[in-house]
């Protein structure tokens, strides 16, 4: 027992080959990322920590530094994240890749000072679910601790008695997990995170340890258990955020590629969930490769994560979607032998641009894959627990592969009016009505009161695609709220939202814009908004009400925010309600607002013109284009029918016409929904 049977049983699970060759790769195609990671590992050395890595679940942008013992319970800046993002130990990882690519002792020294330390003195205390030994951390730690270890393994620094240390707290650590278990945590991204450590732990102990194969077979299990639950039908974790989707993936396949080589049994359910999810991160990649900040999202980078997915599975088409080679993080996880590997697989596009995911509700209308792409997000589904923020009905869009319309992010977990006001509906693109938040929040977790989404029709066709939705968190007000998008393509998009009401209501619309680029208004009912590449314009061409620029604030990471601003539009009705808005962009410069105009819509069988409030056709124009939209607010055929619209005839609540060459012919057009 010692040095050299510990890393007999972990070097060929947790190793990688080659340090050499990764350095000369890394450095050759990497550099910022090496850059990176040396900073990172020299700022340890001295005990200074700051947490800015892609996939850190709470980014900081202040150094701590400790001028003597490094307090392991420490609550800078009123936020106990840090706490937690400093017990993850993501610097062992740093330093243990800054001692093979330089060499130097120095990284391997204060490698073992540092580990050392935390075993001695981060100790459970009191309060053990709110310091170092929470379960999350317990969980994380495995893969730093036994993939850093192997890095150091050949330096002096790392002796029989630190590893005898590890040994004993990797059981204690296994331990925890393995009692520390409660069955809500299966649909909690905390049951994937545990489970993943417990088995990693598992894979580094002893043959003959008692407690080695029930430490396994429970991991399995729970992973099993937590993939069927937890995991939708369409890929998509179940809490409404592309973040804590990603830190469950990560760990589904790092469990699923580590037991391979520990030539483990893994389920077959555990791969399939890999490869869901891994479509589901190409599926709403925005064209910029970063993730929309959907509930507690930053603006990550996609590509890594899909890299992974596409070797571990060789999928051409999860190759197109993520790096061309393997990147920094993925070839010191797999090796220098996967970078020729990597190459060998085949470059596929999908098959597909536009998509749904419809167990979760989000729909994505997508001109190409080009970085010069256009992209519509809509959300239509659950609040998503903790994570999740009152974005029902919310919109995102994407022009010539500019962020336009946003989501507000995140910026903290610290309970306060800054949580609340980024959680709640006033920082999505959504309809508030009588000034009433839909889900108000209770904290910094739970909400007062949740609504229900109706989820309605999902359509793409030749012409134009479809998609609508509604939810009942004013039905106690009298008033049910449904959005309807149709999408001309390739860039013209049309919002129509519904108020099904009794009585006098207000309706407040919001819609938030790229912090990068200048709003404007340009008339009573339009704006423009100037981007850094694309100019943007938004009308709205009925259901006319005030329209005002706020300031306002996004946040793009955790713990960073700027400000922005935001178009509200009010109205205040009695009855039944509805605003159609026509939003349109392009090359800034080039671009110009498409041209809508009313149009009357006649009944062919009663030869009577149709009231706006039951049916509007819109003739909207834009360069030689010209399209109809007939829109049937409700359902008016009785008993047979059919209307028309200058040379235009259908019934539907969406028909599309391209009058783009023909103005005389009689045309059907594409029923894009049905009611």
């Amino acid at each position: 027992m010692g040095k050299t049977d510990f890393f007999n049983r972990i070097r060929n699970i947790f190793g990688v080959d080659n340090p050499h060759g990764i350095t000369e790769y890394c450095q050759k195609y990497w550099s910022n990322d090496v850059d990176h990671v040396l900073d990172t590992a020299q700022n340890a050395c001295q005990n200074q920590f700051q947490f800015d890595f892609r996939w850190d679940m709470e980014r900081t942008y202040e150094p701590v530094r400790f001028e003597n013992d490094i307090d392991w319970i420490l609550i800078p800046f009123g936020d106990r994240e840090f706490l937690w993002q400093l017990n993850r130990h993501r610097f062992l990882l740093c330093l243990g890749q800054a001692y093979l690519m330089t060499g130097d002792e120095s990284y391997a020294f204060h490698y073992a000072r540092l580990l050392h330390d935390w075993i001695m003195r981060a100790q459970e205390g009191e309060n053990i679910d709110l310091g170092p030994w929470r379960t999350l951390e317990t969980g994380l730690r495995a893969e730093i601790w036994l993939r850093s270890l192997c890095m150091t393994e050949h330096s002096p620094h790392i002796g029989d008695e630190l590893i005898s240390l590890v040994e004993t707290s990797m059981e204690k650590h296994a331990d925890r997990l393995l009692e520390h278990f409660s069955e809500h945590k299966y649909i909690s991204n905390w049951g994937v995170l545990e489970s993943c450590g417990l088995l990693l732990f598992s894979l580094a102990e002893r043959p003959d340890h008692p407690r080695k194969k029930l430490w396994e077979e429970t991991a399995i299990k729970r992973l099993t258990l937590a993939a069927n639950i937890q995991v939708l039908h369409d890929g998509t974790q179940w809490e409404q955020s592309p973040m804590y989707h990603n830190e469950v993936y990560q760990c589904f396949w790092s469990a699923f590629y580590y037991g391979k080589k520990a030539s483990v049994p893994m389920p077959r359910e555990i791969e399939e969930v890999i490869r869901k999810m891994a479509y589901v991160n190409g599926i709403w990649k925005k064209p910029d490769h970063t993730q929309f900040t959907q509930g507690d999202s930053d603006a990550s980078d996609l590509r890594d994560q899909i890299t992974a997915g596409a070797y571990l599975l060789q999928d051409p088409v999860l190759k197109y979607l993520g790096y061309e080679r393997l990147d920094y993080e993925n070839v010191w996880q797999f090796g220098y032998q996967a970078c020729e590997a990597y190459l060998q697989i085949e470059c596929k596009e999908p098959d597909f641009s536009s998509a749904q995911l419809p167990f979760s509700g989000n729909y994505y209308f997508r001109s190409n894959w080009g970085t010069d792409g256009s992209l519509l997000h809509f959300h239509c589904g659950d609040t998503g627990g903790g994570h999740g923020h009152a974005d029902k009905l919310h919109v995102d869009l994407v022009l010539n592969g500019e962020d336009i319309l946003i989501d507000s992010g995140r910026y903290t977990y610290v309970d306060g009016d800054v949580r609340y006001a980024l959680k709640g509906p006033y920082a999505h693109n959504v309809t508030v009505v009588d000034n009433l938040p839909f889900s108000p929040c209770k904290d910094s977790w739970i909400n007062q009161s949740l609504c229900t989404c109706l989820k309605q029709q999902y359509f793409e066709g030749k012409t134009g695609a479809f998609v609508e939705g509604s939810h009942t968190g004013y039905l106690s007000q009298g008033v049910l709220s449904s959005r309807r998008i149709i999408w001309i393509k390739p860039d013209i998009y049309v919002l129509a939202d519904y108020f099904y009401a009794t009585g006098y209501h207000t309706y407040e619309s919001f819609y938030h814009f790229g912090r990068q680029g200048k709003l404007s208004l340009t008339g009573s009912h339009a704006a423009h908004f100037s981007g850094e590449q694309t100019d943007a314009f938004l009308q709205t061409v009925s259901g006319d009400g005030a329209h005002t620029i706020i300031e306002s604030n996004q946040s793009c990471h955790y713990n960073e925010i700027s400000q922005n601003q935001t178009l509200a539009v009010t109205n205040e009705w009695e009855g039944d309600f509805h605003r159609i808005t026509v939003v349109n962009g392009g090359k800034k410069g080039i671009a110009r607002p498409v041209s809508v105009t009313s149009l009357p819509v006649r009944s062919i069988v009663h030869d009577t013109e149709i009231s706006p409030a039951d049916t509007e056709a819109f003739r909207i124009c834009s360069g030689e284009s010209e399209y109809i939209l007939l829109l049937c607010h409700r359902e008016i055929m009785t008993p047979t029918d059919i209307l028309k619209c200058e040379n235009c005839i259908g019934y539907g609540k969406a028909v599309l016409f391209d009058r783009t060459n023909e103005k005389q012919e009689i045309l059907s057009g594409e029923t894009l929904a049905w009611f």
